[in-house]
C-alpha cells in the first residue's frame, strides 16, 4: 500500500502473532507519515490460540478462529509479504528469505512462532498452531473412521493440553481412549484449579499419569500384517510407545505435544543475545539486548529479569507497550518514560474449557480462586469473540468519493476503486476503436502485427516475434509484482509457440527516500529476473521513472517456432483446452475492498506466478492448432477472439470451466475487477442456455492477469494432451468443442 506521504523508513514485522495483529491495528489508527510498515508472515492467516481448543471441540469454524492478515495490512496501509524467513543479518538489517531476496529494514520487531523440542521423537506438535490446525481434520478423521479403540497421548498437563485433550474427548468417539501426561497438573495455577481439573478428567474418563516423558518410539511389528485386502485402510500410524521417568511405558496410536516450545534456531544463529532455548532476550521496553534496531514480543521474546511462561495472554498484553515503543523507536526518540516498559502480570484469569457444544462448559482461575460452570465458557467465549471482532470486523474500504456536477456526473467510471494488474487494461470496444482510427500499419518485413499474441518481424537474420505487456501493481511484494508481470508478458510468447530471447524493462517506482526507491526497484527487478532467467531470456535493458504508482511493462522478443501458433487455426471438432483456473480479477478486486475467502488470495498468488512455458511445450506435442492466452478481456473476449480468427464457433460448457477457490464466493457477493462490466458485453455474441449459474456466467468476462493458455487440440488427441498436462502438475480442463461459425453457445 503506498501512503500519500514518501516513505523514509521501513519497520518490518516479522511474524502475524498475537502481539503483531496489534501492532497493526494501532499504526492503522495512528498512521506515522514517512514510515512504511510491512508485515513478513508465512502464512496469510494468523490463528487465536486461545480458540483453538474449542476449534477441536467443535464450538468454532476454522475461519472462527483466523485472523486474516492481508486484509488488517491493507487497513493498516502497511505491506504484507507472504514469505518464510531464513534468518537476520543484523549488520546489513536485513531479513533473510527462502527463495527469494532478502528485504531490508531501519527496525524490526518479531512475534513469530515457536514449536516444541521434541528431540526426535514421533508426533504431532501443537505449534506451531497453524500446522496443526491443518493437520487435526485428517486426524480426527482417521481416528473416527477407525473407531477401533484408538489411543490418543497428549504430553503436557499444563492449561493447554488439558484443554486440548478435553476438546479432543469432545470431538472423538467415546470409544477412544485419552490419555494426559505431564509430571504436574496445571503448574502455576491453583490447587483448587488443579482439583476441579482432575475431577473433570475423571468424568470424561481421560486418564492422567502424573510423569515426564523420557522417549518416545514406534512400536516394531512382530510379524507382517497376514494377507492384507486390497480394500483395508493402510493410513493409520503406526503404534508409539511412549517410556515414561518412573520406568514404566504407555501404548498410544496418536501422539500430540503441548509442552515447553524453542525458538526458531535462525535467531540464535544471527548473533542475538538468546537464552538457552534460543529466544531473543528483550528489556523491559521489548528491545533486544545487544541490537537496538530489534525488539519482540511474545513466544519468542524471553524477557530479561521477569521472564513469565509462553501463554498468549503476554502477547496480548504486550502489544500496547510494543506498539507505542515501535513507534517512538522509529522516528528516533527515546524510550525512557514508564510507558515504555512492559510489566506482565504475576497472575490472570485463565479460562480452560472443559465441555461439547451440546453442553458448554468452562473452569475459570484466578490467584487461589476457581470455579466451574456453564457461566465460565459464555465468558470466555465472549471474551475471545471480542478479541477477534477487532481483527475481522474491519471497515469496509470504499471506494474514493469523486463529486462532480450534476451534468458532468453521468460519465464518471462506475467503480471509483480501480484494480491493479490485467483489471487496469482499457477495454475491448475502445481499444478497437482507437486501433481502427489509427492508420494503417503495414510493412513488407511485418509478417504478423496487430491482432495476435504477439508480432512477427523478418530482418536479415531471420525472424522476430516480440511483444508488449504490464499494468500497476495488484500486489504489496514487489519481490512478488516482478515475477508476476514477468510470466504474464513471455504468455505473449508462449501463446504463439516461441522461444523467449530478451527482454526490457519500463518501470515507475512511486517517490521514497532514495535508499528505499532503489531497494523497490532492486525487489522489482530481481522478481522479474528471477523468472525472465528461467525461461533462458535475459534482460538486457530499460528505462525507470517516478511517478505515482509502482508498474511495470516488460518488452520480450524470441524466436518463433517451425509453426508459428495463432489464433486463427482452430477446425470444427476440435476441443478447447485451458491451462489455469479463472478468476484471479474478482479475486484481487474482493482483496482491494478488504474482503477476505480462506484460501483465495495464496491460490490467486500461486496461480499468476505460475509459468505457462511446459503447458505450450506439451500443447506443441500433442498437435495443438490454434492458441492465445488468456488476460485483461476475460475468457469469452480472448475466446471470442480465436472462434472470429478461426471462422468457427464453439459449444462452451459452463461447469466444466475450472474456477480459483474463492472466486464465486466473491463474485456472488457482488464483486467486480474493473472492466468485468465492459467485458460482459462480450457475452451476448453467445446464446446462453437458460437456467445457467449467473455467478459463474460473470466469471467468464473476469480479467485475468498472468492467466492459462486457451488451445484448440484435435478430438483424438485432447485425452492424451490433458493426461500429459496432469503428470507435469498442469490441472487442464476440456472446457467446450469448436462448432460451426453460427453456433456460438454457452451451456
Amino acid at each position: 500500500m503506498q501512503s500519500m506521504s514518501p516513505a523514509v523508513r521501513d519497520l518490518v514485522l516479522v511474524g502475524g502473532g498475537h502481539s503483531h495483529v496489534q501492532v497493526l491495528k494501532h499504526f492503522a489508527m495512528n498512521p506515522i507519515p514517512g514510515v512504511r510498515l510491512t508485515l513478513i508472515s508465512d502464512q496469510d492467516v494468523a490463528p487465536y490460540s486461545g480458540m483453538v481448543p474449542g476449534y477441536i471441540a467443535g464450538h468454532y469454524t476454522n475461519q472462527d478462529i483466523q485472523i486474516p492478515l492481508e486484509p488488517l495490512c491493507r487497513f493498516a496501509k502497511a505491506r504484507f509479504i507472504c514469505a518464510q524467513v531464513s534468518g537476520l543479518d543484523c549488520d546489513k538489517q536485513q531479513v533473510l528469505l527462502q527463495g527469494r531476496p532478502a528485504m531490508s529494514y531501519d527496525l524490526l520487531s518479531l512475534n513469530c512462532g515457536a514449536k516444541p523440542d521434541l528431540k526426535g521423537m514421533p508426533g504431532t506438535p501443537v505449534k506451531p498452531i497453524h500446522a496443526f490446525i491443518k493437520q487435526w481434520p485428517a486426524l480426527r478423521e482417521r481416528i473416527v473412521r477407525e473407531d477401533s479403540g484408538e489411543d490418543l497421548g497428549i504430553v503436557g498437563a499444563g492449561a493447554g493440553g488439558v484443554e486440548i485433550a478435553m476438546a479432543c474427548r469432545a470431538a472423538l468417539p467415546v470409544s477412544t481412549s485419552i490419555t494426559l501426561i505431564g509430571p504436574m497438573l496445571l503448574p502455576g495455577l491453583s490447587r483448587r484449579a488443579a482439583d476441579l481439573v482432575r475431577q473433570e478428567l475423571d468424568q470424561q474418563n481421560i486418564t492422567y499419569l502424573p510423569n515426564r516423558v523420557q522417549t518416545a518410539s514406534a512400536v516394531v511389528a512382530q510379524e507382517p500384517a497376514v494377507n492384507p485386502t486390497p480394500d483395508s485402510d493402510q493410513t493409520g500410524s503406526q503404534p508409539l510407545l511412549v517410556h515414561l521417568d518412573n520406568g514404566s511405558s504407555t501404548q498410544v496410536d496418536h501422539l500430540l505435544w503441548v509442552t515447553d516450545v524453542r525458538a526458531p534456531s535462525w535467531i540464535r544463529e544471527s548473533g542475538l543475545d538468546c537464552d538457552d532455548r534460543g529466544f531473543l532476550r528483550v528489556d523491559a521496553n521489548l528491545r533486544s539486548l545487544n541490537d537496538q534496531r530489534i525488539f519482540a514480543a511474545g513466544d519468542v521474546a524471553h524477557l530479561h529479569n521477569g521472564q513469565r511462561p509462553k501463554a498468549g495472554v503476554y502477547a496480548v498484553r504486550a502489544a500496547p507497550t510494543l506498539a507505542r515503543n515501535l513507534a517512538l523507536a522509529i522516528q528516533g526518540l527515546a524510550l525512557t518514560s514508564l510507558s515504555t516498559r512492559f510489566r506482565p502480570q504475576t497472575s490472570f484469569l485463565t479460562l480452560i474449557g472443559t465441555g461439547t457444544p451440546e453442553q458448554p462448559s468452562a473452569i475459570a482461575t484466578k490467584g487461589p480462586f476457581a470455579l466451574r460452570g456453564k457461566v465460565c465458557w459464555h465468558l470466555k467465549d465472549w471474551i475471545d469473540r471480542r478479541f477477534m471482532a477487532r481483527f475481522t470486523q474491519l471497515p469496509q474500504m470504499d471506494s474514493p468519493q469523486v463529486t462532480l456536477p450534476e451534468g458532468l456526473a453521468a460519465d464518471l467510471p462506475e467503480d471509483d476503486m480501480r484494480c491493479g494488474g490485467c483489471g487496469a487494461k482499457l477495454a475491448a470496444d475502445p481499444l478497437r476503436r482507437v486501433l481502427a482510427r489509427l492508420p494503417e500499419q503495414k510493412a513488407d518485413h511485418v509478417t504478423l502485427g496487430m491482432g495476435d499474441d504477439a508480432a512477427l518481424v523478418m530482418h536479415n537474420g531471420g525472424s522476430t516475434v516480440m511483444s508488449v505487456d504490464g499494468f500497476r501493481s495488484m500486489v504489496d511484494d514487489p519481490y512478488r509484482f516482478g515475477r508476476i508481470c514477468a510470466h504474464h508478458s513471455l504468455n505473449d510468447l508462449f501463446a504463439m509457440g516461441a522461444k523467449p530471447a530478451s527482454a526490457l524493462a519500463l518501470v515507475t517506482v512511486p517517490l521514497m527516500s532514495e535508499r528505499l526507491m532503489e531497494e523497490e526497484l532492486y525487489q522489482l527487478l530481481r522478481g522479474a529476473v528471477d523468472v525472465l532467467n528461467g525461461a533462458n531470456t535475459p534482460l538486457v535493458g530499460g528505462h525507470s521513472a517516478e511517478g505515482a504508482e509502482l508498474t511495470m511493462a516488460l518488452t520480450v522478443t524470441g524466436t518463433p517456432a517451425p509453426l508459428t501458433l495463432t489464433k486463427g487455426g482452430g477446425a470444427v471438432g476440435d476441443k478447447l483446452v485451458l491451462t489455469k483456473p479463472i478468476g484471479t480479477g474478482v479475486i484481487l478486486a474482493g482483496s482491494m475492498r478488504g474482503l477476505h475467502e480462506s484460501g483465495a488470495v495464496s491460490a490467486c498468488m500461486e496461480s499468476m506466478d505460475t509459468s505457462n512455458q511446459q503447458a505450450m511445450t506439451l500443447l506443441q506435442t500433442h498437435g495443438v492448432k490454434a492458441l492465445t492466452d488468456v488476460t485483461g478481456f476475460g475468457l469469452v473476449g480472448h475466446l471470442g477472439e480465436m472462434l472470429r480468427a478461426s471462422g468457427c464457433g464453439v459449444n462452451l460448457t459452463l461447469d466444466a470451466v475450472p474456477v480459483l477457490p474463492g472466486a464465486l464466493t466473491l463474485a456472488a457477493r457482488g464483486v467486480r475487477s474493473s472492466i468485468a462490466q465492459a467485458n460482459a458485453r462480450a457475452i451476448a455474441d453467445y446464446q446462453v442456455a437458460p437456467n445457467l449459474d449467473v455467478t459463474r456466467l460473470a466469471l467468464l468476462s473476469d480479467p485475468q492477469t498472468s492467466g492459462g493458455l486457451l488451445a484448440c487440440v484435435a478430438a483424438d488427441k485432447v485425452d492424451d494432451c490433458i493426461h500429459a498436462l496432469a503428470e507435469a502438475g498442469i490441472d487442464g480442463a476440456v472446457i467446450g468443442e469448436v462448432r460451426e461459425a453460427s453456433h456460438w453457445h454457452i451451456v
